[in-house]
């Protein structure tokens, strides 16, 4: 019970990309998924101001875990679709204002993106905290931690770093590293290849 909202935040904040052309078919439904993720971050703050102050240091750090990780395939998409949007209103010879369209739906993917990023940052700060209070880290590294929560890129790899030097999930944590290390690889190298064909 303790993990279905980080769960259930995962699965509504891609509900944005999985979702996008249902409206037609399912009335308010966009409305709905647009704002999930805002809801469900909302209520993960009260879960952690609430009923998180009894859960013990490794529930709210697997909560982190399920939240960093399940995300990280949102950032890279996001990630993407932006840089995409920005290299051709930059290298491409396109008309103003398909080029002010392409502006508008960075500021939307950006603004989107932070949004999710921020109602993910709950359960991380709460594990934070409570290993300050518990002396599992040091505390400049946990004062880091705490500010790369709010950047993209930089909370996973934190979260990362927090979690080996723990000792839990380790296999998880490095398996993970990898596929986004690969992943970061596989799209700067398709980039490139874009840029250097055109």
């Amino acid at each position: 019970m303790v993990y279905i909202f980080p769960v259930l935040y995962v699965i509504f904040s891609y509900g944005f990309f999985i979702f996008a052309g249902a409206s037609k078919y399912a009335g308010n439904l966009d409305t709905v998924i647009l704002f999930a993720p805002a809801v469900l971050g909302i209520i993960n703050l009260v879960m952690v101001l609430t009923v998180g102050k009894n859960w013990s240091r490794k529930t709210l750090l697997n909560c982190t875990l399920i939240t960093k990780y399940g995300l990280i395939p949102f950032y890279l998409l996001g990630g993407s679709f932006i840089v995409s949007l920005i290299l051709l209103a930059c290298f491409a010879y396109f008309p103003l204002p398909f080029i002010s369209i392409a502006g508008i739906l960075v500021v939307i993917f950006l603004l989107s993106g932070l949004l999710v990023l921020f109602g993910s940052a709950p359960y991380a700060i709460a594990y934070i905290v409570r290993s300050y209070k518990e002396e599992i880290h040091p505390k400049g590294a946990l004062i880091a931690a705490g500010i790369c929560q709010f950047f993209f890129l930089l909370d996973i790899l934190s979260v990362m770093a927090l979690t080996l030097k723990e000792r839990h999930k380790v296999k998880t944590t490095i398996a993970v590293f990898v596929l986004l290390c690969l992943s970061i690889l596989s799209i700067s190298l398709m980039f490139y290849s874009l840029y250097a064909a055109a």
